[in-house]
């Protein structure tokens, strides 16, 4: 029998003291969190006032004001997930209390901002039914009218409102904004003078009237205003923010540094005018004032998220890679969910050619907030690199549809609109990129090569010099504008703008080429060489010149030559892959088979993901019957590129000939085909695939059309003969191998042509 330990006798009041510690009622419960998270909200400190009243929605899930602090706290907060929650707990709300009217408004607001005007109008409506003179209501039903381009009833209810609250200038601005709208600019005009004889001093309606007179074209009168405003408000940041914006506009980059600096002079506590700064500095191309700038709103307030992650941008922009991993890993060392943090990680890895790993957690980033716009720019980035071109141009469509003002969004989406061909697309976004940067040169240069290549060198032109007014001391100007002397067939004029090319730039090798093809069209390969020599002297460590040199010398058929350049280009630049590559086909071209593999091999030590160096590979020992090392250099290609129709059509040739999968060859011969639907080559591998596979009128069809394209190729006459007897034309397959064996007797399948000629 177990020891029974008698059991202490606890006094009464003991026993009450613990009880209303440890067992307090839910009432009391909730009245505390409630009580403490207001005192946080009214701190301004919105995340721990966040935890408070989800707990007391969690002992209460129907207390329809707690849900409404909710709101309220993620509505201070403003982020996108913020807003998403806000959304959320204002629908919760109202479905508990219907006659909560803020809720129903600030809900109309959200639906406003989400572009739903006829459900924010619903809410207007609500609150209108039982307060018609409710003159949030009002303001709410006439903006969402004008959203809808309802302008003379939402004008209606704005005056309604007017009415009823002359003294609240928000409306003002709304009604001169409906006016604009419905180009009534004088009743616009006459709106906000009339504000402003009621309040005089209305900071608003002077910025708002400052906005009018640039939308007017009244840029002085504009300034001036705004200026008045800053006398009345010296202290207020919007106004200098807006006057910074103001000379931003129009080019007035003194003034905008002159008027941030003030500002940041007035708060010198505060970091968001050095962040303003910075991103200023940024745009006109200023880089170590944009770092000095977001160094020291970093320095003022270490914990401004806005500030870290503008440096760390900065950092990577600039090609600090280093740097801005040693932040990164700051922050996903204190949370490695952290959004900033992830989407840095990305950006990082992209810097490092680490696609895979970098789109990985871009989808990540953009699962968890998918309206963050700047996230879905690189991955379309990612995509780019990877080169999955759909999948880059969705991601880079759904970054400008969520920020229609990001440039660098719209440059790349330009850029392969471009390379698709689409020249109008990317004319479209290359100007509308420009008009929000007017300093982006790459969105002007794409905008100048699609007008290149439909053909309109009066635009083409117009742009280019533009360019090289804008950057005078860089080769591009001058050297995109010898292009379009050469399509305008001004072979002078386009030599004279690449010579000037070289003259701003002495190593652009892109305006030597193009003057050695002038030399070499002009019948002149001595004087090509000559050139590129004379080059050399001005930058004789140049391995870019070696190698031009060297494809001239190939040119003119001179292996030992161009084996020389080629040479010394790899000395000046071990790195130098096209020189490897070039020097592979003189060794392939003259037989040295054995050499030219081993330079292949050289590319890929370096960069295993060289497709043509695989390819060169693949053929080298394809021609020496190696087909498993063949094969496997084929399949690596496709595992890089999965139509890249080369690799398809000789991997598919491979299979069918060497016993492989007769369906998995049929799979790469026809992607093979419908990448090169013209070449006559695939059109012969995918009918002998069709011939095995005994699909004989597919076969006959495309084998027909490789001997009509292919006349002196005796393999291709033999496939059609084998193809033809199958089909019982017996007097067409005889001459087939006949015309085969005529070409060639010892063709690669000469004597099973033979064994069957015979036969016939």
């Amino acid at each position: 029998m177990p020891i029974l330990t008698p059991i202490p006798i606890i006094s009464l009041s003991i026993i009450l003291l613990l009880s209303g510690c440890e067992w307090s009622s839910p009432e009391s419960q909730k009245a505390k969190h409630l009580e403490q998270g207001q005192a946080y909200f009214d701190k301004g400190q919105y995340r721990e006032a966040l935890i408070e009243f989800k707990n007391v929605v969690q002992l209460d899930p129907k207390d329809a004001g707690t849900h409404y602090r909710l709101a309220l706290t993620h509505l201070k907060l403003g982020g996108t997930t913020d807003l998403q929650d806000a959304f959320a707990e204002l629908n919760r709300t109202v479905e508990l209390d219907k006659t909560n009217r803020d809720a129903q408004l600030k809900l109309g607001e959200l639906y406003l901002l989400g572009n739903e005007p006829a459900k924010a109008r619903e809410r207007a409506d609500i609150v209108l039914v039982s307060a018609p003179q409710n003159t949030e209501g009002l303001i709410l039903k006439g903006r969402s009218l004008i959203n809808e381009e309802h302008y003379a009833e939402g004008i209606a209810e704005l005056k309604k409102a007017i009415e009823l609250d002359p003294k609240n200038m928000r409306t003002y601005i709304e009604l001169a904004r409906a006016q604009v709208f419905e180009k009534d600019t004088a009743a616009a005009e006459e709106t906000l003078k009339k504000a402003l004889t009621i309040d005089p001093r209305s900071q608003e309606i002077l910025i708002a009237l400052g906005d009018f007179r640039v939308t007017t074209g009244k840029l002085d009168q504009a300034e001036i205003i705004y200026k008045q405003a800053l006398e009345i408000a010296p202290d207020n940041e919007d106004i200098y923010l807006r006057l910074a914006g103001f000379y931003q506009r129009y080019g007035k980059w003194a003034e905008v540094e002159a008027t941030l600096q003030k500002l940041a002079a007035l708060k010198p506590q505060d970091e968001k005018p050095h962040i303003h700064l910075g991103d200023f500095f940024t745009w006109i191309g200023q880089r170590d004032k944009a770092l000095a700038s977001y160094q020291r709103a970093t320095e003022l307030n270490p914990g401004s998220i806005v500030a870290r992650d503008k440096l760390i941008s900065h950092y990577l922009d600039s090609g600090k890679v280093e740097e801005a991993e040693a932040r990164t890993k700051a922050i996903l060392g204190k949370n490695s969910k952290d959004l900033s943090g992830r989407f840095f990680d990305a950006r990082i890895r992209l810097a490092k050619d680490s696609a895979d790993e970098a789109l990985s957690l871009l989808q990540g980033v953009v699962k968890d907030e998918p309206k963050l716009a700047v996230a879905h720019l690189f991955l379309g980035v990612a995509f780019m690199k990877k080169h999955q071109t759909a999948q880059a141009r969705g991601a880079l469509t759904e970054a400008v549809k969520l920020n229609p003002n990001m440039s660098e969004a719209r440059t790349a989406l330009a850029e392969i609109h471009l390379a698709e061909g689409s020249l109008d697309l990317a004319i479209e976004q290359a100007q509308a990129a420009i008009q929000l940067n007017p300093r982006n040169v790459q969105a002007a240069i794409i905008s100048g090569d699609a007008y290149l290549r439909k053909g309109d060198l009066v635009k083409s032109k117009k742009v280019f010099e533009a360019v090289a007014q804008a950057l005078p001391e860089e080769a591009i100007g001058p050297y995109r504008l010898g292009l379009v002397a050469r399509a305008e067939k001004n072979d002078a004029k386009a030599f004279a703008y690449f010579e000037e090319a070289l003259t701003r730039k002495p190593t652009a090798i892109d305006a030597l080429a193009q003057i050695a093809m002038i030399k070499i069209a002009q019948g002149k390969a001595n004087e090509a060489r000559e050139r590129v020599n004379t080059q050399l002297e001005a930058s004789p460590n140049n391995p870019q010149f070696y190698a031009l040199l060297g494809q001239l010398w190939m040119k003119a058929d001179d292996a030992g030559q161009a084996e020389t350049a080629f040479k010394k280009a790899l000395e000046l630049d071990s790195s130098f892959l096209s020189a490897y590559m070039n020097l592979g086909l003189v060794y392939h071209i003259t037989g040295k088979t054995d050499q030219a593999a081993k330079e292949f091999e050289a590319v890929l030590a370096k960069d295993p993901k060289v497709i043509q160096a695989r390819m060169m590979l693949g053929i080298i020992h394809d021609g020496r019957k190696e087909y498993d090392k063949a094969q496997a250099h084929y399949e690596a290609i496709l595992k890089l590129d999965p139509r890249f129709a080369p690799a398809a059509n000789n991997l598919a040739w491979i299979l069918v000939e060497h016993g492989g999968n007769l369906d998995v060859a049929l799979s790469h011969a026809q992607t093979a085909r419908e990448q090169q639907p013209n070449n006559s080559n695939i059109a012969d591998t995918l009918g002998w695939v069709y011939y095995k596979k005994n699909a004989i009128l597919l076969a006959m069809s495309l084998l027909k059309e490789a001997v009509e394209n292919l006349p002196n190729e005796p393999v291709v006459h033999y496939h059609y003969g084998m193809a033809q007897k199958k089909n019982g034309n017996a007097a067409g397959a005889k001459k087939a191998f006949q015309t085969a064996l005529k070409l060639n007797p010892n063709f690669p399948g000469s004597e099973e042509a033979r064994k069957t000629l015979e036969g016939l």
